[in-house]
Formats: structure tokens, C-alpha cells, sequence
């Protein structure tokens, strides 16, 4: 019990949501448990003696690099701010992984490696895990993945809920297959990312290197192939032959587009969680709000039904609500007030 109270507050402080009294218990847990010290010593380590070998900040370096080297990143010799993440973050991040069974490990050694079952994220936390393919998978906050005993042996599928990035290991016996709201996307070996949440109004696919296959469930004929730097947008329980009495104006069942990177940086903002980033990139609002909710673990109550029209742009590495909801009401577009983990926008 102690043990799980030390990670939940532990991702109460890195989400920035702890209070006074959170921060208090916390540190005396720390005190009160040698074993627990020693944890949180590897998890938030004094800046002057990192270890630059971690594998934490090999995990994250090793994955800008390839986005660099996909080519995703040409933008005119346009100069690469090299602004290193938290290494309290990308720590945190490695040590926290949530399985649904109620199990968790930590490996001062090795990555955690998945075994068949369902691997799960509350909102709020993040996780990274190794496939037993040696695929690896980042899974974003309240999200869900699900494979069975035979994964690697006569297949590669698994089921996705949420939000998820792939780095997939090649295989050209055994492709690797998502089923994701309705969406089935094949790959034989390739870095991608799958934004499926049922809550949400569309499923999207975003390629970064390599190739992918996408296919709405029912309709085999209709199968997508996206090339790197794209972003393929599927609107949720929707038939893709039900054209008749379709009203023009409104979204299209299938929008294929160019993926963007954040304003005034060279990430690309998709798949900018992945490095720690919330990112708006000209998103309703309803869809900040979504996002907001699974990063932070909040409840957002809306009094004012008219910003719904409204939409916002922007990065926030790193940061904490109470200043993501502060520059939200620095555009002038909203106000706020917060209750606990419940805020109310008007």
C-alpha cells in the first residue's frame, strides 16, 4: 500500500496537480522508507550528477534522432533548438507503468517488458513498454492495450484504445496489426502514431517513417496507404459507403492531410506528446478540453456553450495546469475557476 500510495503521489507532482498536504505526505514516505529514498533519488536525480547513459534519456534521444533522420524535419536548414527535456519527466515516465491487473514493475536496468494481457494508463500518466517482438509502444494517458498469449508466435495483432506511438520492429512474415475504433492499421516495420479515442469524433493515423495500411473495418476494399509525414482523420462510427443525403457541409468521412510541426519549434505535433508537449495546433475546443482532461486527470465543466466555437494553438512542455489554463485565459477567449481537480470555463 505504501509503495502504490508513493506512485500515485508521485504523478500527482509531476502532473503538477499535488497539493501542499500531497507534497507533504510524500516526503515523509520518502524519509520514512529507505527503499522508496532510493527510488525516488533514481526518478529525480540532482542535476549535477546525472547520469548521461541513462536509459531514459537514451530512450528520448534515440527517438528525436530518428524522427530527424526520417526526413520529417527538412524546414529550410531552418536552426534546431536543442532544448533538452526534464529529466525528472522522461524518469518518471520510464517508472510508472500501469497494468490493469493492478501490477507494476521497476527495472533499474532494463525496460519493462510486456507480457499477453491488457496494459493500461490512467489519465494523467504515460507509459513506455516493450513488445515481446521488440516493438516498442508509448501509451498516452487513459488509454488501453490488449494482446493475447499468441503475439509473436503466429501473429502481431493487438487492440488500442486511446492514444498510442509505435516503433515497430520489422517482420515481412508477420505484419503488425491495430484494430482501433473501427480502424485496422497494418505495418510491417515502421514509426507511427494512433489516436483512437471513443470519446473523441474521429480516429486519426500519423505516419513518421516507413509505411502503413489503413482499413475501415468493413469496407476491405477501402485501404489507405499513407506515406511519411501524413495524417490520415476517420470520423468515428461512420460508414464509409453511406454518401446518400450527405449534407456538404459537413466534415468529410475521410480527411488525408500533411502533418504539422508546433508553432515555433521543429516537433512534430501530433505525436508531440510523445516528448512530453501538450500541444494545441489549431484545435476546437472541445478537443482541448479532451486533451486536457486525459493529461492532467481533471474534470472541465463548460458554463459558457458559445466556446465551442472557439479554437486555440499552442505548446506547453512541461507545464503545469494551473499556467496551461492561465494562458488559455490570457487569449481573452475564456475565463476560469478550479475546484480541486474540476475546473469551470465560462
Amino acid at each position: 500500500m505504501q509503495e502504490q500510495r508513493f506512485y500515485y503521489l508521485v504523478n500527482r507532482q509531476v502532473s503538477g496537480l499535488a497539493s501542499e498536504d500531497e507534497q507533504a505526505e510524500l516526503q515523509r514516505l520518502i524519509q520514512a522508507d529507505q527503499g522508496l529514498a532510493a527510488i525516488y533519488g533514481e526518478m529525480f536525480p540532482d542535476m549535477q550528477q546525472e547520469d548521461e547513459h541513462s536509459e531514459a534519456l537514451q530512450a528520448y534521444t534515440a527517438h528525436y534522432t530518428r524522427m530527424q533522420l526520417s526526413g520529417l524535419f527538412e524546414q529550410e536548414e531552418a536552426p534546431v533548438r536543442r532544448r533538452r527535456l526534464p529529466y525528472y519527466i522522461i524518469a518518471a515516465a520510464s517508472a510508472l507503468l500501469l497494468l490493469a491487473a493492478g501490477w507494476w514493475m521497476l527495472d533499474k536496468k532494463e525496460q519493462p517488458k510486456a507480457v499477453a494481457g491488457e496494459v493500461k494508463t490512467r489519465k494523467g500518466d504515460k507509459t513506455r513498454l516493450n513488445l515481446p517482438d521488440g516493438s516498442v509502444v508509448w501509451l498516452n494517458g487513459n488509454s488501453q492495450l490488449l494482446f493475447d498469449t499468441e503475439f509473436n508466435h503466429t501473429h502481431r495483432n493487438v487492440q488500442l484504445t486511446g492514444e498510442a506511438y509505435f516503433d515497430v520492429t520489422h517482420d515481412s512474415n508477420r505484419p503488425f496489426v491495430i484494430q482501433a475504433n473501427g480502424l485496422t492499421v497494418k505495418v510491417l516495420g515502421t514509426t507511427f502514431g494512433v489516436r483512437a479515442y471513443p470519446d473523441e469524433p474521429s480516429t486519426e493515423t500519423m505516419l513518421v517513417s516507413g509505411a502503413v495500411e489503413v482499413t475501415v473495418d468493413g469496407q476491405p476494399g477501402n485501404t489507405i496507404q499513407l506515406k511519411p509525414g501524413q495524417k490520415l482523420r476517420v470520423l468515428n462510427g461512420t460508414n464509409i459507403k453511406a454518401t446518400e443525403d450527405t449534407d456538404t457541409d459537413a466534415a468529410p468521412l475521410l480527411s488525408l492531410s500533411k502533418m504539422r510541426f508546433s508553432p515555433n519549434d521543429t516537433t512534430l505535433a501530433d505525436v508531440a506528446w510523445v516528448d512530453n508537449k501538450l500541444v494545441f495546433d489549431g484545435d476546437a475546443f472541445d478537443l482541448v478540453i479532451s486533451k486536457m482532461e486525459k493529461w492532467y486527470n481533471i474534470t472541465i465543466v463548460v458554463e459558457n456553450e458559445a466556446l465551442y466555437n472557439a479554437s486555440f494553438t499552442g505548446v506547453f512542455n512541461n507545464k503545469p495546469l494551473t499556467t496551461v489554463l492561465n494562458t488559455l485565459q490570457a487569449t481573452g477567449k475564456l475565463t476560469y475557476s478550479r475546484r480541486n481537480d474540476t475546473v469551470y470555463v465560462r
